[in-house]
């Protein structure tokens, strides 16, 4: 793949993550929790690495979230 492709698709991949990220916000008032949005992106079938960029935050604390949503029964493996 030549660069200017490779410089293409990741622009349109970072546009489509902006559009996705307000597309989130819009289903939450300003006090939704991370953890409210990570349930949502993990049933539309997000990986963690990309919650973490559409929601702002890092892989881990996504981690920590999807855990505490199993647990709590919101969310099946």
């Amino acid at each position: 793949m030549d660069e200017e492709v490779k410089e293409l698709l990741e622009s349109i991949d970072n546009r489509l993550k902006w559009l996705l990220q307000l597309r989130v916000e819009e289903q939450f008032d300003d006090g939704a929790t991370n953890k409210e949005k990570v349930k949502l992106l993990h049933q539309m079938g997000f990986s963690s690495k990309e919650m973490a960029e559409v929601v702002g935050t890092s892989a881990s604390s996504i981690r920590g979230a999807v855990s505490t949503l199993r647990d709590e029964g919101e969310i099946e493996s």
